[in-house]
């Protein structure tokens, strides 16, 4: 549907538990103590990521994190309700099923 409204999105969904712990060493240096929004971006502890569920997406336009404010967030604040899909207001480019 994006696609059709001429908006081009990326994304990167499903990840293992072992991906979440190389991406909390990468981010947060401390893998289970440190608190997510610590993290530079912040990143769920292992076990708690909506990733680790498949229920979370990583929109990337180009290559690069979305961010608010651009067409292609505009059409996902739009629309993707209706795909299930709610965002998490402190990260513009990470989408749930929670918003979590």
């Amino acid at each position: 549907a994006a696609r059709a409204d001429g908006i081009f999105l990326e994304g990167w969904g499903w990840r293992s538990n072992a991906q979440q712990i190389r991406l909390r060493e990468q981010n947060c240096g401390n893998v289970y103590s440190a608190q997510p929004s610590t993290c530079t971006p912040p990143t769920a502890i292992p076990g708690t990521s909506r990733h680790e569920y498949g229920l979370a997406v990583d929109f990337h336009v180009g290559g690069v994190a979305l961010r608010s404010g651009t067409s292609e967030f505009q059409w996902l604040v739009q629309n993707a309700r209706d795909y299930g899909f709610f965002n998490l207001p402190s990260e513009a480019w990470h989408w749930s099923d929670t918003g979590g």
